[in-house]
């Protein structure tokens, strides 16, 4: 028994390097064009829960730093990590910080367990930072796995990426919503702490990572219908509709709050959705038009959590 327990251990094994070896070799070939997400591994199951902690343990065996997680249902579930070299470059730029999540999503479709994360090299691209995460990358890939890039069929460009936005009209990487300003970092996380805390919204706190080299904090938070958010602007509901193809998204949560100093922003749903969706149609079912009322019902969600406070203009009426 023990050696074909050994046998099994090797031959995944060997699958994992031919995995990483075949990865590398398409990233060498199409270096080009990136895709969202990256499909780690595929496993005959059903049980979520036990394979997220499965993926949290390699992952902090690897140097990952575990940040939290996020049971988004009963069959999807997402744990963070970040890596000290992926801080750094997170550190590069002043909104840098969008880049240090590292999502890796556990999805049950069908009988079979997907585990996917986020693609570094996409995102990198779409927040215009300079600094390399390939070594990150390569680890994750080692780590956990990197069977194929899912997500666009076609892929983008870094030209493409850098500018990135759905349609004309719609708000690129440098348009978030501007959720709040306080007198300084402090006093916004002290707004954020008793609001998270309380669930105001329906909004409460997955993750915190301060961001080395800046004024910066990022907080990853869920936004659930079941406690309070509307519908509208909760994940669930918005993965339900868009979220029906076959490699499953569901790395896309948990959306980023980012405290730069006392202002409190977070990208704009209408370019982070689709920067994570961006094959997704406009019309018809599953498309965009089915979420039209999410952006406002999400900003609205957010401000209230930041404690926007409408400015003064001096008028009476």
């Amino acid at each position: 028994m023990r050696a074909i327990h050994a046998l099994r251990g090797s031959v995944r094994a060997v699958g994992m390097v031919a995995a990483v070896a075949l990865f590398a070799a398409s990233q060498t070939v199409a270096a080009d064009n990136y895709r969202p997400f990256v499909l780690a591994y595929t496993e005959s199951g059903t049980d979520v829960s036990a394979e997220a902690a499965s993926v949290r343990e390699r992952l902090e065996g690897a140097d990952f730093r575990f940040l939290g997680e996020y049971p988004v249902s009963d069959d999807r579930h997402v744990v963070v990590v970040t890596h000290d070299d992926l801080l750094a470059v997170a550190g590069s730029e002043a909104r840098g910080g969008y880049i240090a999540p590292i999502r890796v999503s556990v999805t049950a479709v069908d009988g079979e367990l997907q585990v996917s994360y986020n693609n570094l090299e996409y995102f990198r691209h779409a927040y215009r930072l300079d600094a390399p995460v390939s070594g990150v990358s390569d680890r994750l890939a080692s780590t956990l796995g990197a069977e194929r890039d899912f997500g666009s069929e076609d892929g983008m460009s870094e030209r493409d990426l850098n500018r990135y936005r759905y349609t004309f009209g719609m708000e690129r990487f440098d348009a978030p919503y501007e959720l709040a300003s306080h007198g300084n970092r402090r006093s916004a996380l002290s707004e954020l702490d008793s609001n998270l805390g309380n669930r105001v919204a329906g909004v409460s706190e997955i993750y915190r990572v301060d961001i080395p080299g800046q004024d910066v904090t990022v907080i990853g938070v869920a936004v659930r219908e079941s406690d309070g958010a509307a519908q509208d602007s909760a994940d669930l509901h918005q993965l339900g509709i868009v979220d029906v193809g076959e490699f499953r998204h569901t790395a896309t949560v948990p959306i980023e709050i980012l405290v730069r100093g006392g202002e409190v922003e977070a990208l704009h749903m209408r370019f982070r959705k689709a920067l994570h969706f961006p094959d997704l149609r406009m019309l018809g079912d599953n498309s965009f038009m089915r979420l039209r009322s999410s952006p406002g019902a999400l900003e609205e969600t957010l401000k209230e959590v930041a404690g926007y406070e409408e400015e003064d203009t001096g008028f009476e009426w």
